[in-house]
């Protein structure tokens, strides 16, 4: 009897590579949806795997109907949509794939950070509305070499876009409670044990954590209080570490000069927040300061089908009896 592969939201009709993957003896479904309840039961019930995008939340009521399931599979990184004390109860094996994006997203921090920064898209709107090639049209730039970045976490991701700083003369730091004493020689980095006192020294914060308890509404309003006056926030991680109301007053209060933000708490954002409304609006006092990217940062041709190719493989070791790469729980 075939097995059924469940792929709920993202994809619909174009599921060639998992079909490359699995072979014969599958029955893979696609559905494309949002909301779990757009899916009958009966599917889900039947579901032998999971290939899981960030739509829909698989809370401890939609697990415990999966009565076939063995694994869920997150495609990408963040597994904050299940509930893993649950799927332990119900024996379901939960997955990740941590590795597909890495330089992908190192890349478009240091992207957010080089448009901001050296003011591209500002210089470009500039010269489009005033072809005049006022070199202060945009305001003070200041020479990135030289300036400290602090990388609130340093695993894969967070190592990568520490490397390419080095490589642009930022002087690097980081706050990871969870890396073993003495890593920081390894890597030639600064590490701080209090994440305060590294973001009040630096010029540049960047996000590189996953969403836990721990970290949701990190950058809080206490967090914003302590940041070096007019330093640049970037996000690549997960939306809701940063709290958009307490970034909206530090923005608005000048004690972030920028933020570059590729994920939002809320996706596609609420075009009546106040931050997002005067971004969308160009409002004199944000212009130039906030760029936004549609949690993009993992994206192009082959990261996208390194990532489907790797969540596939991961849910086929574990229905062939194998042991998983990235197994979470």
């Amino acid at each position: 009897m075939n097995k059924t592969i469940l792929i709920p939201d993202r994809i619909k009709e174009n599921i060639e590579i998992e079909k490359k993957v699995f072979g014969d003896g599958y029955n893979i479904i696609a559905k494309g949806c949002v909301d779990k309840n757009d899916i009958p039961l009966d599917i889900w019930k039947s579901a032998d795997a999971i290939l899981a995008w960030h739509d829909i939340k698989y809370d401890a009521e939609l697990i415990s109907q999966l009565e076939n399931c063995r694994v869920i599979v997150r495609v990408g990184v963040g597994y904050d949509n299940v509930d893993l004390e649950a799927a332990k109860k119900n024996k379901i094996i939960v997955c990740n794939v941590p590795d597909y994006g890495t330089n992908d997203v190192a890349d478009h921090t240091i992207a957010l950070l080089l448009n901001l920064a050296r003011g591209v898209k500002a210089f470009n709107d500039e010269i489009k509305n005033n072809f005049s090639w006022d070199w202060n049209s945009i305001g003070v730039l200041r020479r990135l070499s030289g300036q400290k970045i602090g990388l609130i976490g340093l695993g894969r991701i967070g190592n990568a876009v520490a490397l390419r700083a080095k490589a642009f003369g930022l002087n690097v730091s980081f706050f990871d409670p969870y890396l073993s004493t003495g890593i920081e020689k390894v890597f030639g980095f600064n590490r701080y044990l209090n994440i305060l006192d590294m973001i009040s020294s630096c010029d540049i914060v960047s996000f590189h954590t996953p969403l836990t308890k721990e970290t949701k509404n990190m950058a809080d309003d206490n967090f914003f209080s302590n940041m070096k006056k007019e330093s640049i926030l970037l996000n690549t991680a997960r939306g809701e570490i940063v709290n958009l109301d307490s970034l909206y007053k530090a923005l608005k209060k000048g004690v972030v000069k920028m933020a570059g933000l590729d994920v939002l708490g809320c996706e596609p954002p609420d075009k009546n927040h106040p931050l997002i409304s005067a971004w969308y609006k160009e409002d004199s006092w944000i212009k130039n300061r906030l760029i936004l990217t549609p949690h993009a940062a993992f994206y192009n041709n082959e990261s996208y089908i390194e990532m489907r190719e790797k969540a596939a493989n991961e849910a086929k070791r574990v229905l062939d009896k194998k042991s998983p790469l990235n197994r979470i729980v």
